[in-house]
């Protein structure tokens, strides 16, 4: 995996945290090492592994590391020769038998621990060198008397030898002439001699041996004569106690040295069951899930926490701090590679833009090496090759490169690094520069990336990559939303639509003064308005297939959570019809005298008798012998209880398919008004851009469609700046609106006449319509639209219009509605009531009507 993406990533923050949880350093250190896996059955093993882990701990219990540490340097020193020590052996020992217990605990799960069992068939038992090392050496590391005959026979003698000396040596205290001799009537020792500190002034008036002198020179250090012998004698048997010592350790280093393979592989697997230990504790602390892995599917993770902001969070709930001011962690739903690969994702500053890029990679990493992630249960995810990402500012002094130049450097490794399993995630795409060239550059990357086949996330504020989006398959926007009241970021996450800088919004909140904002909004570049247009009036749809979606999934999530309730109760009762079964089987072996409950009598009797042929029991109770049916004696398994809640399932269970089938069709339709918007704005994208062509291709003197009367004239003058154009006709010289020139390639294009006997075609503007180029004369086309209208306007749907005014103004900006002069379907942008207009939009082009010429789309 790509190493800048675990350290940007802060990965080895995650390490850390699994690493609190483990229990022994040997697992410590293989968390400090812990690393994703690109290869899709290990990590699907892994999550399986880790899975299990959990159901044992929260059914079991945690897993016994009692008594094992880090082995290997007193398995170094255990060798022939290597010096090892009691307490080494005592170590090794107990590491030992607290591997046999954790191989007890774990062939003592449930039998669908099967990769738990598994594990456990992984560490050897070392009953016999546990044994042996148990017999000579304590849990304290000396070596016991009992080790070797030989050992407790010298120590015997130690021992009576040693109270012979202090016998002797004691003596000299008790002696009134030696006493005299002495600094102070006390007894030392002098390595392993007893000596008497005599006075300087007295040296040579008590025979023996001086060993040696205080710092002050006031006392030396005598051992009498008597003792010197017995001394003498002390030092040769500890010597032999030694050798016997060494003997015997020597023994144990021939013992263990000859299994080092395996205990070094079984400590091994103990590391890997501590790390897994510690995954499970991690997930089960922090309720996380484990994701499905396919290898082809998409991703789709809802309601995704980043871990490091979860962990944050309640390191502060435990330091006490009150919940108003912790950092607050909100959940995004997000996901690639389903109905779209790439996501571009806008908004302002601040606004968690970054975070979401981060969230989404460190989960993949975290599962992709074994854990569980914090995700809402349902989560889906392929196994990357590798993750790129080019993130944060890596301006470089040593290599003379800016923030700009290396950012390129990062993404040039990318696309040559990157391939179809990958994911990248790139942040601020386009930055560092100029704009326009910026977003050259980032609509080139962006090709490429589609060109790769790669799924990937993208942040920026550019709108030239907004519009990208919009305008390309398997590229889709979302946003990071923002409180313009409040002037902060909500760190919520919207898939299908754009997000705004609000810089100009946020200035004016901040006491620019407001002919400045004013202004600012003035220089907005027009297409960036119309675009921004556009993106609201489709926003309401897709907010709304987005919805669906989402209920959807959830609907789909309960069913689920249904559904494995009722697999529960269905074991449950397999499990009590085995128990009944296994309880008939036992009658035969019911002995008399044996005690049995009769509910009948609310006590418990004496069995006397059971005759099977009448299905009844004879029971003694209270000295009164009764006939018992078999029925009143069969313990209550709640098989019945179980039946009727299996019941109640099946009817809960039909009731949630029915919600489950309703909300994925509601998603569906949602999803498909959607696709359809998108694509006729896309359409209409287009025509605006080929409308945009034809003008800046226009010269005066040129003869001209326009949307009058009498269909075509001669250009005489064109405004830019005012939008106005003036042409000659033959009925006279016309003033006119700039979007009047060119009109089949205009939004509210009239369609063509119907031909007698021919349907009339819907749905295509009329340059798209008639198979024509954009700008091509229509002179043989009649218009009868004397009025200035493109098309004329029926009287009764205009009427019908009028009387439906409060239903046209209770409607919402965002909804469709049907414009009557020109028969098209439209977004409603906004409504002015005192003037009885609306404004409407498709695609890239608004225009202003009458309310009543607009009605409630159907």
């Amino acid at each position: 995996m790509d190493s800048f993406t675990l350290k940007k990533l802060e990965f080895d923050k995650v390490r850390d945290i699994v690493a609190r949880f483990c229990s022994c350093s040997l697992g410590k250190d293989l968390a400090a090492r812990l690393g994703p896996s690109c290869k899709p059955e290990t990590v699907s093993h892994w999550l399986a592994q880790t899975s299990e882990m959990i159901a044992a701990i929260r059914d079991v219990s945690l897993p016994p590391f009692g008594g094992i540490v880090d082995i290997r340097p007193a398995m170094t020193r255990a060798c022939p020769g290597g010096g090892a020590s009691g307490n080494d052996f005592a170590t090794i020992a107990c590491a030992l038998e607290g591997a046999a217990n954790v191989k007890a605990y774990l062939n003592s799960l449930p039998e669908q621990s099967e990769l738990l069992h598994a594990l456990a068939g992984e560490i050897s038992t070392f009953e016999g060198e546990v044994k042996a090392i148990r017999s000579i050496i304590d849990s304290d590391g000396s070596v016991m008397d009992s080790a070797s005959t030989r050992l407790a026979k010298t120590r015997g003698e130690i021992a009576q030898l040693i109270q012979h000396i202090h016998d002797v040596i004691h003596g000299y205290l008790r002696n009134d002439e030696v006493a005299k001799l002495l600094q102070h009537a006390t007894v030392t020792l002098h390595g392993d001699r007893y000596v008497l500190p005599v006075k300087a002034e007295n040296r040579g008036r008590l025979p023996g041996v001086v060993h040696r002198a205080s710092g002050s020179g006031a006392t030396v250090f005598v051992e009498p004569n008597a003792s010197v012998e017995l001394n003498n004698r002390l030092s040769d048997l500890r010597d032999d106690e030694r050798r016997e010592i060494q003997r015997l350790l020597g023994q144990l280093s021939l013992r263990v040295s000859g299994r080092a393979d395996q205990i070094a592989s079984t400590m091994h697997m103990l590391a890997q069951i501590d790390l897994l230990s510690a995954k499970a504790q991690y997930a089960y602390q922090f309720d996380m899930t484990c994701p499905q892995i396919s290898e082809h599917g998409g991703l789709e993770f809802h309601h995704a926490r980043h871990p490091l902001l979860v962990d944050q969070a309640w390191r502060q709930a435990q330091a006490g701090i009150a919940p108003d001011q912790r950092h607050s962690v909100v959940p995004i739903d997000v996901r690639l590679g389903i109905d779209f690969d790439l996501l571009v994702i806008t908004g302002s500053n601040t606004g968690g833009k970054t975070v979401t890029l981060k969230t989404v990679a460190l989960l993949v990493l975290m599962a992709q090496s074994g854990m569980h992630i914090p995700v809402q249960r349902g989560a889906k995810m392929p196994v990357f090759r590798n993750v790129f990402i080019d993130v944060g500012d890596e301006q470089s002094l040593e290599q003379s490169l800016s923030t700009f130049g290396a950012h390129i450097s990062r993404i040039r490794y990318i696309l040559r690094s990157a391939d179809r399993l990958s994911l990248v995630l790139l942040d601020e795409l386009g930055s560092g520069t100029d704009p326009d060239e910026g977003g050259a550059i980032g609509q080139a990357i962006l090709d490429e990336l589609r060109q790769i086949g790669c799924p990937g996330m993208i942040t920026t504020h550019l709108s030239v990559l907004k519009a990208y989006a919009l305008n390309h398959d398997r590229v889709d926007n979302a946003a990071v939303e923002f409180d313009t009241k409040t002037l902060r970021p909500t760190y919520r996450l919207s898939i299908g639509t754009p997000g705004e800088s609000h810089a100009i919004t946020v200035a004016q909140k901040l006491g620019l003064p407001r002919r400045v904002t004013d202004a600012a909004r003035t220089h907005l570049h027009r297409r960036s308005k119309q675009f921004l247009d556009a993106i609201r009036a489709t926003g309401a749809v897709r907010e709304s297939a987005e919805a669906a979606r989402t209920e959807a999934q959830d609907a789909q999530l309960a069913a689920d959570t249904r559904q494995q309730h009722y697999q529960s109760k269905l074991e449950d009762l397999q499990k009590a019809q085995e128990d009944f079964e296994m309880w008939l089987a036992s009658l035969p072996e019911m002995k008399p005298g044996d005690e049995v409950n009769v509910p009948s009598l609310g006590k418990t009797g004496r069995l006397v008798r059971l005759e099977l042929h009448r299905q009844v029991a004879v029971v003694d109770a209270d000295n009164v012998q009764v006939e018992v049916p078999l029925r009143e004696l069969l313990p209550d398994l709640g098989q019945e209880q179980v039946r009727r809640q299996i019941v109640d399932l099946r009817k809960e269970l039909a009731q949630q398919a029915g919600q489950s089938a309703a909300a994925a069709a509601e998603a569906k339709r949602a999803q498909d008004e959607y696709k359809a918007d998108l694509a006729q704005l896309r359409q209409h994208g287009r025509q605006f851009d080929a409308w945009l062509h034809a003008i800046g291709r226009v010269k005066v003197g040129e003869v001209v469609p326009i949307s009058r009367s009498p269909g075509k004239g001669k250009l005489l003058e064109v405004d830019l700046s005012a939008l106005r154009a003036t042409v000659e006709t033959k009925e006279g010289r016309l003033e006119l609106r700039l979007q009047e020139l060119f009109p089949q390639t205009g939004l509210f294009a009239p369609r063509p006449q119907d031909r007698p006997g021919k349907p009339a075609r819907k749905g295509k503007p009329f340059g798209a319509a008639q198979g024509k180029p954009f700008g091509a004369a229509q002179g043989k086309q009649k218009r009868p639209d004397k009025g200035g209208q493109p098309m004329p306007r029926s009287a009764s749907s205009a009427r019908a219009a009028r009387a439906a005014r409060k239903d046209i103004l209770s409607l919402q900006p965002g909804q469709q509605v049907y414009v009557v002069p020109f028969g098209k379907r439209a977004k409603l942008i906004r409504i002015n009531a005192e003037k009885g207009k609306a404004v409407v939009q498709s695609g890239a082009f608004e225009m202003e009507i009458p309310l009543a010429d607009i009605d409630i789309a159907k």
